[in-house]
């Protein structure tokens, strides 16, 4: 059983500005929506004549986007989840002092009418506690050491990089906020399983069809922002090695992060005592996912996947280490899928020189954390020319760029949610929204895990990564800190 809400609130999609209906006189309304459609049909005919019918398509779902992200802040939720899965670094080919990309657009929409809203209702409200404070106690030091670091040769793409950044982690606060009966966390799961499930299926198509089709497909995205060089992916950038499957998401280390938290969280949906989402869906997405994510050759990944399913097995499945240890034997014993076996080998030996590289990396972070301990050299470069920002492990990027202090700020965050999170879990460990908070915490242990090989879910240049995480944290707050309005209990 579902919480119930008061009659206003159980509407699909409620409006931003509800005092404005009714203001105006209904035959004046209506000639005004009908000029309005008028001129945008009229735009969008001679936008396809001058630009061509892809463009003008593509403006015209655009248009409808906004009115639904315009529509109610869940909704944005969900075109948000949609682009950071299918689109991550497109743009907005209209340039109106700078160049918009789709997941800001999405991202600025959502928050903005989440907070006029707040605003604007009164029975809207912001949750807020310790997991909260210490939120943005973080996001006070990001900006802290962004502004310390300006001098660190800063570019106009390094104030918006950052900008996106912010805008990533507030999503946090509109998924907790606007995530008010288990039906709305079923939904926002549902969407993100959806969405990378149709990106791991994409990936899929062009991996099957080599490096010619990858490259004749994602290089359609060039005018839209997708880089063009490396566009094919190779393990350790050497054409005669494996390819990598990237899908749409430029680097496979990131499509590869976000390919097994949604595995994880697939798994632990579909294996659920209460089962809050059907097997037809969960089924195929755990093998999309799955097999896409061996092929981005992602180590990180493979190990941040193996953590996640470890969690959810001593927590709650322990009946799985049986035929999990013989289906583990038996692969080892009948040699599938060696190759990825002797990859992760080589990785875990330190002997490949991608593992070497990142030993340089965290080398180097360590001196420039040395030299910078308490408040980092901020999101530039370092200020000394023997040393090198970038470092592929999130604690030591939020170390080298935020200090010290902002990793222990940070540690304390995500520790103050996962620990919500597991009280919740103790206490509706026989409901279903039980079963999906063990999930969303298996699917945060799976980050925290492939934070350690990566960073891309603390570098502002993969914002959609900053968003998934902090998605997480806030559904697992959703349900840990329910408002007065919301309640679980049964559910």
């Amino acid at each position: 059983m579902t919480a119930t809400l008061p009659r206003r609130d159980r509407r699909a999609f409620l409006p931003a500005f509800p005092h404005v209906r009714g203001t105006l006189p209904r035959p004046l309304a209506t000639s005004l929506v009908v000029a309005a459609a008028v001129l945008l049909a009229a735009a969008v005919g001679w936008f396809s004549v001058v630009q061509g019918p892809i463009p003008a398509a593509a403006i015209v779902a655009g248009l409808v986007a906004a009115v639904v992200v315009l529509s109610d802040p869940r909704a944005g939720i969900w075109a948000v989840v949609g682009v950071m899965t299918l689109l991550p670094f497109a743009v907005i080919p209209v340039r109106v002092g700078l160049t918009l990309t789709l997941f800001e657009a999405a991202a600025l929409g959502t928050l903005g009418v989440w907070a006029l809203r707040v605003m604007l209702r009164r029975d809207e409200r912001i949750v807020s506690n310790t997991p909260a404070a210490l939120i943005v106690l973080l996001l006070a030091f990001t900006l802290f050491a962004f502004l310390l670091g300006v001098h660190n040769a800063y570019s106009s793409q390094t104030f918006h990089d950052y900008g996106k950044f912010v805008l990533a982690v507030l999503l946090v606060f509109v998924v907790w906020n606007t995530t008010r009966t288990l039906d709305d966390a079923r939904r926002l799961t549902t969407v993100l399983l959806l969405g990378t499930g149709a990106a791991a299926a994409l990936g899929l198509v062009l991996y099957a069809g080599g490096p010619g089709l990858t490259l004749r497909v994602l290089s359609r995205l060039i005018p839209y922002g997708y880089p063009s060089t490396r566009i094919v992916r190779f393990v350790e950038d050497d054409p005669s090695r494996p390819m990598r499957l990237i899908s749409t998401s430029v680097d496979p280390n990131s499509f590869g992060g976000l390919l097994a938290v949604v595995f994880v969280l697939a798994c632990a949906a579909a294996i659920a005592r209460q089962r809050l989402l059907p097997r037809w869906l969960t089924g195929p997405v755990i093998l999309l996912t799955g097999m896409a994510m061996l092929l981005t050759q992602s180590r990180g990944a493979w190990v941040g996947a193996a953590a996640g399913l470890a969690v959810l097995t001593l927590l709650r499945y322990r009946w799985l280490i049986v035929p999990g240890g013989v289906l583990a034997a038996a692969v080892l014993g009948l040699g599938l899928g060696s190759s990825f076996i002797h990859r992760l080998y080589l990785g875990l030996t330190l002997q490949d020189q991608a593992t070497k590289l990142r030993l340089a990396e965290y080398r180097n972070a360590i001196a420039i954390i040395r030299e910078h301990p308490f408040f980092g050299v901020g999101f530039g470069e370092a200020p000394s020319i023997t040393l090198q920002t970038g470092v592929s492990s999130i604690y030591l990027t939020i170390a080298e760029r935020t200090g010290l202090l902002g990793l222990a700020v940070f540690l304390f965050a995500v520790g103050a949610v996962a620990l919500a999170g597991f009280r919740f879990w103790r206490h509706q460990r026989d409901t279903a929204a039980g079963d999906l908070a063990l999930g969303l915490l298996a699917a945060l242990a799976t980050a925290l895990t492939v934070g350690v090989f990566d960073h891309y879910f603390f570098n502002i240049t993969f914002p959609h990564m900053v968003a998934l995480f902090w998605m997480i944290c806030g559904l697992i707050l959703a349900l840990a800190y329910p408002s007065r309005l919301r309640r679980w209990a049964g559910a």
